[in-house]
């Protein structure tokens, strides 16, 4: 019996004994999960870390710039496109083959316009003087690192997240031991271009080896093609439209303020931006093991009591982790260049942790055809960050940016668990 004498209420054993029995529960199905993402983080922080002080605030801002088109590109065209695989493989037909080609040409059409924006005077915007072999060789990376998101679609299917964590671990592991034995050379722009080009070679490669084990290559022909490309048209439309609304916070934030205030702003913004990243990797850490689990019915699955036992206490001690250590932290694995990261920080932390709470939503649009609405969401993000950031970023500079970006957060975020409340719980 709870204890309620005193005015408060104690929990009893068999209570308590449930909420570990749910935890122990939870870790047990994601353990290998957690563990690689917990890794990934540790490595991501000490990566940028050891980038920031080798090439310093203006350099790092520098690079910033330069692999930010490419990123806003292929994102656009293929970014979560392992969601339409899934949602093709879920109607019980192999599509390995289908998918890969598309993946291929979605890849060729995203490296041919990154080509076209660098040779053209708009390079200049992205830190490029001329195309050099080294950004070429990054730019056909990427097309190759666009299997990837077949190989995880299937690997998410079948329920193999040993594998999807491995996938993960490695292609990471791989990329920060590049730019250590690069930068033990030459720690120079061009030497963490290839690093990053290792790195996107491995994913798509180790990727297409991994989803082997599971789905098999088949003879297609253009028939099969055609069919499979009008199968997912509709949602590959509702994805890329729900991605590129989502886009220009993710990767305008750096761009404005290159324009509108200096390389030193980008370097200080992007600093605190990786370090508050740490926080995805939770959700990178719970989202394939959710889909896994909305596959094939989210009314089996108690989201309230995930929220409560598992966001709930995760979320309150991270954002104690970084308001208590974040001054230390900075000036651990950057620099005094790089104190005045402190504040953005905070103010991302705000956003971060909101959409730590809520990522779950976007899953149950997904499996239950609601899709649009998340991108009805991100058109909020989207317009919402644009208009406080215009009016803001020539004030504040990097404070400014992280209050537009927090706050078109929430609101996103906010609209689509009213969404969810009025579409699936009503």
């Amino acid at each position: 019996m709870a204890c309620t004498g005193s005015g408060v209420q104690i929990p009893s054993a068999p209570q308590i004994l449930v909420k570990f029995l749910y935890i122990k529960e939870i870790y047990l199905q994601t353990k290998e999960l957690i563990s690689s993402q917990f890794l990934i983080a540790i490595i991501a922080v000490l990566q940028v870390s050891y980038v920031v002080k080798q090439l310093g605030v203006e350099n790092f801002g520098m690079v910033t710039l330069i692999i930010t088109l490419p990123s806003l590109i292929f994102r656009a065209t293929h970014s979560r496109n392992s969601d339409v695989t899934l949602l093709a493989l879920k109607k019980g037909s192999n599509v390995f083959t289908e998918s890969i080609i598309f993946d291929f040409l979605i890849g060729l059409f995203s490296f041919s316009v990154c080509f076209l924006i660098f040779y053209s005077e708009l390079g200049s915007y992205f830190g490029i003087k001329e195309i050099t072999p080294v950004i070429l060789l990054y730019l056909f990376s990427r097309i190759v690192q666009t299997f990837s998101e077949t190989s995880k679609a299937i690997l998410i299917f079948q329920g193999k997240m040993k594998s999807f964590s491995l996938l993960e671990f490695v292609t990471v592991l791989v990329r920060f031991l590049s730019i250590l034995f690069l930068f033990s050379i030459n720690a120079s722009i061009e030497n963490y271009l290839i690093s990053q080009t290792i790195y996107s070679l491995g994913y798509g490669l180790i990727g297409i080896y991994l989803a082997t084990k599971y789905e098999k290559f088949e003879s297609t022909n253009f028939d099969k093609l055609s069919k499979y490309f009008n199968r997912i048209k509709k949602s590959y439309g509702k994805l890329r439209f729900d991605q590129i609304l989502g886009l220009i916070p993710q990767h305008f934030d750096v761009i404005l303020l290159g324009v509108v205030s200096d390389i030193s702003s980008v370097g200080i913004y992007k600093f605190a931006k990786k370090l508050i990243e740490p926080i995805n990797y939770v959700v990178v850490t719970f989202n394939p093991w959710l889909q896994n689990k909305l596959k094939n019915s989210y009314e089996t699955f108690e989201i309230n009591t995930f929220f409560k036992q598992i966001l709930l206490p995760l979320s309150f001690l991270i954002s104690i982790f970084y308001v208590v250590f974040g001054r230390n932290i900075i000036l651990i694995l950057g620099s005094e260049e790089f104190i005045d990261s402190y504040a953005p920080m905070l103010i991302l932390l705000i956003g971060f942790i909101f959409y730590l709470y809520t990522f779950w939503i976007r899953q149950y649009l997904l499996f239950n055809d609601l899709i649009t609405f998340h991108a009805y969401g991100r058109l909020i993000y989207s317009g919402v960050f644009l208009l406080l950031s215009i009016s803001l970023v020539g004030t504040y500079s990097s404070i400014g940016i992280a209050i537009s970006l927090s706050s078109a957060m929430v609101l996103q975020k906010t609209y689509e668990y009213v969404i969810y409340k009025k579409k699936l719980k009503s």
